[in-house]
């Protein structure tokens, strides 16, 4: 009934089966309460945990089965508890659907600005340098060595401009040099505005997925102590492999902030899609801060 349930349908579906457990166990009321109800169980409530499966112990809910008729058996407890498995399952993957649907609402958006982003970057840099570039060799058509001076220089800058477009998508060091080059060259593409320290100790190239994904977290979080952080900041950065483990971990001494789940997402979707590439990788993302007490960002992958 659960598996075949409708996202929509599925509160219903689950208070239905907390009706007929509550019947099975000597109950006679039954309801499922969210992770973050402040209900409390009355003295003879059974309460049955319902948990994310393989989230070790992360609560989506809880089973409350109220005003006792009758006593539960050895048989019945086992079943409640079997039935808590399934619906706590069924739940987690709902608010995993959901979590994926507005991750992905918010993908399609951001990708959308990107778009837009480069768009504009190549009407008003690369097409304005390539018509400038058009317009000097026709006026070069006759020899003359200060057009064709001229010229060059404009090419020189059409090429520069067309490398930092291409850099700002993915930098060509992260494919041609590896990590360590590719991280160097986006803190000096952040000017001398930023103090910054970097540590890469890596005894070889980690595998590509897992190369882009530190990468990926340590551009995010770099942006993000350089927009939040504030003036004077001064940021550490850190990646290395140790017990099975890639680890990159991004420090600042800025202001800080409030790192519960809101405030977090207020602080853009590059966190909240950050989290998801690290899930999806099997690691983990640790996110240590306060206000006026700098953040500090660590994530681990799985080396194997």
């Amino acid at each position: 009934m659960l598996a075949a349930s409708a996202p929509g349908e599925l509160d219903a579906v689950a208070q239905k089966i907390a009706a007929e457990a509550a019947h099975l166990a000597g109950y006679a009321q039954g309801i499922i309460v969210g992770a973050d109800a402040e209900r409390l169980p009355g003295a003879d409530s059974l309460v049955v945990p319902l948990e994310a499966p393989g989230s070790g112990g992360q609560l989506v809910g809880t089973l409350v089965l109220d005003q006792r008729i009758g006593t539960p058996s050895a048989d019945d407890r086992e079943a409640l508890g079997i039935l808590g498995q399934l619906i706590g399952g069924a739940l987690a993957a709902r608010a995993r659907e959901a979590r994926l649907a507005t991750l992905l609402a918010e993908l399609l958006g951001a990708q959308e600005t990107e778009r837009s982003r480069v768009a504009h970057e190549l009407h008003d840099g690369i097409a304005q340098s390539a018509a400038a570039l058009a317009r000097r060799l026709d006026l070069a058509v006759d020899g003359d060595p200060a057009d064709l001076a001229l010229a060059a220089r404009q090419a020189r800058t059409l090429v520069r401009e067309l490398r930092r477009v291409i850099a700002g998508m993915r930098p060509s060091a992260l494919d041609d040099l590896g990590l360590a080059a590719a991280l160097r060259q986006l803190i000096d593409d952040a000017g001398a505005e930023a103090e910054v320290m970097l540590d890469v100790a890596l005894a070889a190239r980690p595998p590509a997925i897992i190369e882009t994904a530190l990468f990926r977290i340590v551009q995010e979080a770099f942006n993000n102590a350089r927009a939040h952080a504030g003036a004077g900041a001064r940021v550490a950065i850190r990646v290395g492999e140790a017990d099975g483990q890639y680890r990159a971990e991004i420090v600042d001494d800025g202001r800080g902030f409030d790192p519960g789940p809101v405030t977090v997402a207020a602080r853009g979707f590059g966190l909240a899609y950050m989290r998801e590439r690290i899930d999806r990788l099997g690691g983990r993302l640790t996110i240590t801060s306060a206000p006026g007490r700098g953040c500090r960002i660590v994530a681990e992958l799985p080396a194997g």
